[in-house]
């Protein structure tokens, strides 16, 4: 058995980047990732690195080989940090797969690669805020009035709305038990994700509705179409939701903008960041801090109010101390010197004049 691994790392040792990636790392991704990661970094593979690798060996490999391919991706696509980094990160999984594969030896040559300064900086993330949640449902009709309400109250996912079955609902709760990208079905993101969220009477309402109005069903999907699959939610935004945001000239966000704006909405009602987090299921409480929570226009406005406000009071509080002052002052009759009642004394207090300057003018 040792000749046998000594002959497969000897024969790995010659391969080219090119030959490891689509012939080990590619099938690895789909049988250890989750489908939409597995489909991702093909698609970065084909898109950006394949053309630009050449028949550059594996352990050929070098931390310079990677910062010039990444900084001629910047140039030639106009790709932002966002992106850069996911092609990084691409990068530096493909090697961690070649040294558990014996492929590869020594320091990932990804790690010290840094994103180009001078890249494009991503968009601005967006949320709806309450206030628009409620008039956009008021313009939907059930089915997708129910999936904006979901994704609104209870922070589901694209893929977890997909992935809901009435068996998860309980009309107080919702287990997240599921996942669907395309027709594939799995576990949910992480493990924090594989949890339930409280269901608020608001929404309640709404998935009780739509569940009469489909024959109230105890098994199966809940958003499906009418051929009983689960729903595409690209097709019920193109004709349902974007229309109806249209007419109040309200623009679309995406599906993720809902899950933000919970997370915002609960901040800003003062919710902690630990509850935010548990609402969200996010396993990192600063995920839910840095990438979630907008604080509104409102709330910005309020915050300066306040300090605007709180100096105000300062301004007051020391308004009687500098009466004292004038007030004392006043009743002092200061000494009169020669010096004092100099023309250059008084302009001293204007002017910045050395000590050889002042004994000039005084003299």
């Amino acid at each position: 058995m040792q000749s046998v691994n000594q002959d497969r790392l000897s024969t790995n040792s010659r391969i080219t980047l090119t030959a490891f990636v689509e012939g080990l790392y590619l099938p690895w991704t789909k049988e250890e990732r989750r489908a939409s990661t597995s489909t991702g970094h093909r698609q970065i593979w084909i898109n950006h690195l394949r053309d630009r690798v050449g028949e550059l060996r594996l352990r050929e490999f070098r931390t310079v080989d990677a910062s010039r391919m990444l900084r001629a991706v910047a140039k030639e696509k106009d790709l932002t940090k966002t992106t850069l980094q996911h092609i990084k990160s691409v990068l530096s999984t493909i090697f961690t797969c070649a040294k558990n594969e014996g492929a590869f030896d020594g320091a990932n040559p990804i790690d010290g690669v840094l994103i180009p300064w001078n890249a494009r900086e991503p968009g601005e993330t967006h949320v709806y805020d309450l206030g628009n949640e409620l008039q956009i449902l008021d313009l939907l009709p059930l089915l997708a009035k129910s999936l904006i309400a979901t994704a609104a109250f209870a922070g589901l996912r694209r893929g977890e709305l997909r992935g809901l079955e009435w068996t998860d609902y309980t009309g107080t709760e919702l287990r997240i038990n599921r996942s669907m990208w395309r027709s594939v079905v799995s576990l949910p993101k992480t493990r924090a994700s594989r949890d339930s969220v409280p269901i608020i009477p608001a929404l309640a309402e709404i998935l009780d509705a739509y569940r009469r109005s489909a024959g109230n069903p105890e098994f199966g999907s809940v958003f499906r179409s009418d051929g009983g699959l689960p729903i595409n939610l690209d097709n019920v935004m193109r004709r349902m939701i974007r229309p109806a945001l249209e007419a109040i000239d309200l623009p679309w966000h995406g599906w993720h903008a809902f899950r933000r704006g919970l997370a915002s909405n609960l901040y800003a009602m003062e919710a902690s960041d630990k509850v935010v987090q548990r609402i969200l299921r996010h396993s990192r409480p600063h995920v839910t801090k840095e990438r979630y929570i907008k604080v509104f226009d409102r709330t910005v406005l309020e915050a300066a109010e306040k300090m605007q406000k709180r100096i105000e009071e300062l301004r007051q509080a020391k308004e009687p101390c500098r009466q004292l002052e004038l007030s004392f002052g006043d009743g002092v009759e200061r000494p009169r010197t020669a010096l004092s009642e100099h023309s250059a004394f008084s302009r001293l207090a204007a002017s910045s004049l050395s000590g050889q300057q002042l004994a000039s003018t005084l003299s």
